[in-house]
């Protein structure tokens, strides 16, 4: 069906109402997103002509072939009566409002809400999310929640003539998660538009300066990099409070706005570094307003960070305590989150600004040894609302609850932690193996406070095999470890190593994995070994020995080797002593992976490098062997032109050859010094006639220096004398 044929409904539950400027290059896909709505439920298209025919770029044609009724405005700087041009000609029982540089993504969610009258009738508004992209590819944007759909009744209006709002919105709302692309602010100079807008504002002030909504919106948008424009916010601001709390203002509305005028004067004070200037004004001015959860969220973030550059810890607590149980609340009522939150400082209510702020109280309590603080605050993270934030605190948790003893504690959090499956996330056992590797932590201490808990998780398990106290136990717990299919994939690479150090095959725990998550778990062993590196030879040893070989052994081995030879920690004789190991680990995988002809000659370009360097590497080796030094240095030069970072290694072994070669000449030398002596003492022997003793000193001199013709000559002389 084309936007031509879309069908007109005669009884609409829904009014569109549309501002259309000039944005031929989002208007379309603006219609489109809205065609489903306009098609699938009772609804009408009313489009409000800002431009007018003859100064529009296109779009108001554009949008014309999918409305039921233009209504032309001519504009005077006043968007709320632009709005209410539309808003008024809207039969509706319910009004929802846009831009013509806007378009929704996927509308199935309204279509649904709006087809079912039990569900509708049961609210008084709906929000959608927002994204305002900060690139044109899209992928950098911030969320904004938008009530921008409500019941609409005879007194319904928008108010302000810059930054409009709907009055009233009634509740409750429906908070949906449809979201609306907005990519009008990319790319575009918006000097002109601030400007414009501030016009406005002030104008609107001088005819009425009890408008909070006008200040607060003033003060949101001014610049507040420097302190001159940030002195300029708390002036602004603090006028506009003033008027709010005036005698001539008999009716004082707007106290969400009056609230927020006081947050930027607290907030351009702590930019400012005037800690106790902040909490003044808070003293001051707060207890005037009864505040809802979002607002104390908002309080509660601003005089944390003041009390915390203070140094104030132990109140700066008590306002994050206070925090989390409000974004707590908020979390779990949507509804009224989207009713409290305001455009003022959204950034700083939600989940994830609750983790950062609890992760500021963690660092400090950890260098304090204050684990019980990082006790207490693990009971307000919001586990299973946000998991991907919050984890981030796990490891601190985890470490604190160790160190104080606390299986309590962590059976608490592992109840929380726990799937539908019953089983933990990864992220618990990676964070305990992490644990284990940190200085100060005992490794088999912390597999046994883990193996405490009354779980049957696979990791959990894993730590009671890990400190199993006799072969019988270990047998036992091995058996039900081989039953539940329990593998060495993360976070149970453990299980490998303890296989291994046990001599048993430990293929029943890789055969079934994945390539890539063998190949994570390999990451993972290795970084395991990284901080003993003078265990690895060892180590690798028993995996040849309790492991038949095959690529998925080989490729470990070489990341093992590769580990251990690459390593500025190693001596360079332990380096080369394992150069053969290394060089063998490297063709032998190479044979698993490539064709024969791929590795025979000169290795293919199409290898990896150090594939290349390996081969080059083991050929050199058996040169050596074979004491042929001219291709034993050619095989090492090819290798390092193939893998730059063998460098190091490849200089070290000429070095010590040449070093070899060096004091070779060196000892040729001294003998021959010494055999220049001693020819000189036969020759003198001879001269007088003495016969005793010299063919001994002849002979033992043809051992010292066997090519020399003077000993043959002596030898002549000798014989002559007898």
């Amino acid at each position: 069906m084309s936007q031509m044929e879309r069908i007109k409904w005669s009884q609409p539950i829904l009014t569109i109402s549309l501002l259309v400027s000039n944005h031929l290059d989002s208007v379309q896909k603006c219609m489109e997103s809205l065609l489903p709505l306009l098609n699938q439920i009772p609804s009408e298209l009313i489009v409000v002509d800002t431009v007018g025919a003859a100064r529009s770029d296109g779009s108001l044609q554009v949008a014309t072939e999918y409305a039921d009724l233009v209504v032309p405005y001519e504009w005077n700087n006043d968007f709320a009566a632009a709005r209410n041009a539309g808003l008024k000609k809207g039969r509706g029982k319910w009004f929802l409002f846009l831009d013509d540089d806007e378009w929704f993504d996927d509308v199935s969610e309204l279509i649904a809400f709006f087809n079912n009258e039990k569900e509708y009738s049961k609210y008084g508004s709906l929000s959608y999310i927002r994204r305002n992209y900060h690139n044109l590819e899209g992928t950098n944007y911030s969320k904004n929640i938008e009530t921008r759909c409500v019941r609409l009744t005879e007194i319904t209006e928008f108010k302000s003539p810059i930054h409009e709002y709907l009055s009233p919105i009634y509740i409750p709302t429906k908070a949906t998660n449809v979201f609306m692309h907005h990519f009008g602010y990319v790319g575009k100079n918006l000097d002109g538009k601030l400007e414009r807008n501030e016009s406005i504002m002030r104008e609107g002030l001088e005819s009425n300066p009890y408008d909070m909504h006008l200040w607060a919106q003033l003060v949101a948008g001014m610049g507040k990099n420097t302190k001159k424009q940030r002195d300029t916010v708390f002036e602004t601001a603090q006028e506009g409070l003033n008027n709010f709390f005036a005698e001539e203002n008999k009716i004082p509305t707007n106290k969400s706005d009056a609230f927020t005028l006081m947050c930027y004067m607290i907030q351009a004070r702590m930019l400012n570094d005037c800690w106790q200037e902040a909490i003044d004004i808070k003293d001051e001015y707060a207890g005037e307003f009864k505040l809802n959860q979002y607002q104390r969220c908002v309080l509660d973030q601003l005089i944390f960070v003041t009390l915390l550059s203070r140094e104030e810890f132990p109140q700066a607590a008590s306002y994050l305590e206070d925090y989390m149980l409000n974004i707590r609340w908020l979390v779990t009522h949507q509804s009224d989150f989207v009713n409290q939150s305001s455009f003022y400082f959204r950034n700083i209510v939600n989940v994830e600004m609750g983790i950062k702020m609890i992760m500021k109280i963690f660092i400090k309590a950890m260098v304090e040894k204050n684990y019980r603080t990082v006790i207490h605050f693990a009971r307000y993270v919001p586990w299973k609302d946000d998991f991907s934030n919050t984890a981030r605190l796990l490891g601190t948790i985890l470490e604190a609850l160790f160190l104080e003893d606390d299986l309590k504690g962590l059976q608490q959090l592992h109840d929380m932690l726990l799937n539908d499956d019953g089983q933990l996330p990864d992220i618990f056992g990676r964070d305990i193996v992490i644990l284990k590797q940190k200085d100060g932590i005992e490794a088999v201490q912390l597999a046994a406070f883990v193996a405490r808990l009354n779980s049957d998780d696979a990791f959990v398990l894993l730590q009671r095999l890990l400190i199993a106290r006799n072969n019988g136990e270990f047998d036992v717990l091995l058996r039900t470890i081989k039953k539940k299919n329990v593998t060495c994939t993360l976070p149970n690479e453990e299980l490998f190593v303890e296989l291994v150090n046990r001599g048993i095959n430990p293929a029943f725990t890789i055969d079934k994995v994945s390539q890539e998550d063998w190949y994570r778990a390999s990451l993972a062993i290795v970084h395991k070994m990284s901080s003993k590196k003078d265990e690895i030879p060892v180590f690798a040893r028993r995996i040849e020995s309790a492991w038949p070989k095959s690529q998925r052994r080989e490729s470990l081995l070489q990341m093992l080797y590769h580990e251990f030879i690459f390593s500025a920690e190693v001596l360079p004789e332990n380096i080369e002593e394992q150069l053969p190991f290394y060089a063998r680990s490297i063709v032998s995988c190479a044979q698993y992976l490539y064709h024969e002809e791929l590795l025979s000659g000169e290795p293919s370009n199409l290898l990896p490098a150090e594939t290349r360097f390996g081969i080059f590497l083991s050929r050199a080796l058996e040169e050596q062997q074979e004491g042929n030094y001219s291709l034993y240095f050619a095989n090492l030069r090819w290798g390092l032109n193939c893998y730059e970072d063998s460098k190091i290694i490849v200089d070290h072994l000429v070095k010590k050859y040449q070093g070899l070669e060096t004091k070779q000449k060196q000892i040729v030398a001294e003998m021959q010094r010494l055999g220049n002596q001693v020819k000189a003492q036969i020759l003198d022997m001879i001269r007088q006639g003495k016969t005793e003793g010299v063919l001994s000193m002849i002979n033992q001199l043809k051992e010292l220096l066997p090519e020399d013709r003077d000993v043959d000559r002596l030898h002549v002389l000798y014989k002559r004398l007898l």
